[in-house]
């Protein structure tokens, strides 16, 4: 899967980071978009996905499609309430989702 350029809003700082191109349909819902081609946003820094998570401005909700398979996206702590139930009618990689849930478990280190 080939991965670009998107910006991740967390705290109304912006970051950039590589992520695949899935967000399209979701960005509102997620709060996480892809960058425009002619790119001249003002970036806070490059965004290290895995600290984030670990610190808790990001967290992944794992979809189950109608294929019954799973995709995993990234989604900004402050929305990720709206974001469950937000992603149900929404399609990722041109498939419906089905259902959305969260890792209760982290392992660490």
């Amino acid at each position: 899967m080939v991965k670009k350029p998107h910006i991740l809003t967390i705290d109304g700082r912006k970051y950039s980071a590589l992520l695949p191109d899935i967000y399209e349909d979701i960005k509102t819902v997620v709060g996480i978009e892809k960058a425009p081609s002619p790119d001249n946003t003002v970036y806070a820094g490059k965004a290290n996905v895995s600290q984030l998570i670990q610190s808790g401005d990001l967290v992944k909700i794992k979809c189950r499609l109608e294929n019954k398979k799973y995709k995993t996206v990234l989604c900004v702590a402050p929305k990720l309430a709206s974001a469950m139930g937000g992603l149900l009618p929404k399609k990722i990689g041109g498939v419906d989702v089905r259902t959305t849930g969260i890792q209760r478990r982290m392992r660490l280190g």
